[in-house]
């Protein structure tokens, strides 16, 4: 494409992301009785918005089919994002403009996950969910969904059913980890057992293809001892030009929770992800906490970004501002306070920013 009509589609695309975003802030609105979006729209589009060229350059490379695997859009937030109600119709449009590059990020038995359409999943019960609420522990490793299903025992299975041509297993390597077997359709996709046992904590990941194109398949893992054994995630993608939109949300986080994850392996997933958007929602919980202020939220918020950015330097990085909350009447006069820290730390380390406020 010629750099007239990239930035042609650049602006379009910006756009319609604005308008995407407030469509779906609408939605979540008429379906929650805690959230409420301010009388006017707000009154900016997205800010910086030279922040996401990148991500228009991979969206023109999968429209003109240069670029033949999806683009990867990573969104992380608080129960907001995690019910993907405004996800699922940003999905969707993304979707249905530049094709659908698959269910991307799957938990199974993730607690917080809203049904997703075309993607089922499940545990039997030996497995439990590490990471809910605030019981974080330093030394332990969470995906980028802010949890991992572990187990010791033998023979318990986790799965997912999606369509695509592209599977990927993230999981810990550990001391004292388990073997796994791993199946596609009722058949394994390994050589022999893997085995998750390594003399220090770490993440890692395989990945297969299916010999049927895009058809929907099965993924189960089972575990064959009584090692520990944790799962961050499974993928699912079709490799052809399209829009994969991983949805990592969790209940009542804020985004200091990030920054509470073992910071090495939140870098090896980003890095074997390769992200073409980072998009961070938060500020919610936030609000009714006491003893922040512009100034040390905004140092936070850029301390967040940063690490993201040197994790995965290729991405786009965008930071939406929370909607306003009808049950909090600090809200009133704290919220504006919370939305300049975060348009300040965008701005300040070079990423786009968007109020919903």
């Amino acid at each position: 494409m010629t750099q007239g009509r990239d930035l042609v589609m650049m602006a379009a695309v910006m756009r319609k992301l604005s308008t995407i975003f407030l469509l779906a802030l609408i939605t979540l609105n008429l379906i929650s009785n805690r959230v409420t979006v301010a009388d006017e729209p707000p009154r900016t589009g997205i800010e910086n918005p030279a922040a996401l060229q990148n991500f228009f350059r991979a969206l023109a490379d999968a429209r003109s089919r240069q670029r033949l695997e999806p683009v990867r859009i990573m969104h992380f937030g608080d129960s907001h994002t995690a019910a993907d109600v405004l996800t699922g119709d940003i999905r969707r449009h993304f979707q249905g403009d530049f094709g659908d590059g698959g269910a991307g990020w799957i938990v199974p038995k993730n607690p917080m996950s809203t049904r997703r359409l075309g993607v089922t999943s499940g545990a039997t019960s030996g497995w439990s969910i590490e990471g809910i609420g605030g019981r974080i522990a330093p030394h332990r490793i969470y995906g980028p969904a802010g949890i991992a299903l572990s187990t010791s025992r033998p023979n318990e299975r986790a799965w997912v059913e999606a369509s695509g041509n592209h599977f990927e297993l993230y999981y810990v390597r550990q001391p004292g980890g388990g073997g796994i077997d791993v199946l596609v359709d009722g058949r394994s996709v390994l050589d022999a057992p893997l085995s998750l046992s390594s003399a220090r904590p770490e993440a890692s990941h395989l990945f297969f293809d299916t010999p049927a194109a895009n058809g929907r398949h099965r993924v189960e893992v089972r575990t064959l001892s009584d090692g520990q054994v944790s799962i961050l995630g499974i993928v699912a993608e079709h490799i052809a030009p399209g829009v994969v939109y991983d949805v990592l949300g969790v209940n009542g986080a804020r985004a200091s929770r990030i920054l509470s994850w073992n910071q090495a392996a939140l870098a090896a997933v980003l890095t074997d992800r390769k992200p073409d958007l980072i998009v961070l929602e938060y500020g919610t919980n936030e609000v009714a906490d006491n003893g922040w202020t512009v100034a040390s939220y905004q140092r936070l918020l850029a301390g967040l970004l940063r690490r993201l950015q040197s994790a995965a330097p290729q991405a786009s990085l965008i930071l939406l501002g929370p909607p306003d909350r009808n049950d909090l009447p600090v809200a009133v006069n704290r919220m504006p306070l919370l939305i300049e820290a975060q348009r300040r730390a965008a701005l300040q380390t070079g990423a786009a920013f968007w109020s919903s406020y």
